[in-house]
């Protein structure tokens, strides 16, 4: 699955030193109408101490993208 140009498993450096994974996508859903607003980018941090997953913008995967070769 790809949104906006990031795929569920995408790494990317956040910061100098941590590396984060692309685990989730969230679709944001009007109650009032039921139409479908957005998406949201759902990542985990790989080499940290904290491992919560936390909402990053799509544009941040895709700048600090790792490509593996």
């Amino acid at each position: 699955m790809e949104i906006n140009g990031v795929k569920l498993g995408d790494k990317f450096m956040q910061g100098k030193t941590n590396v984060c994974e692309v685990i989730d996508f969230y679709e944001v859903i009007s109650l009032k109408t039921g139409t479908l607003i957005g998406h949201q980018c759902i990542v985990k941090n790989l080499n940290g101490i904290a491992n919560n997953p936390f909402q990053i913008p799509f544009s941040t995967v895709i700048r600090n993208k790792i490509y593996e070769t």
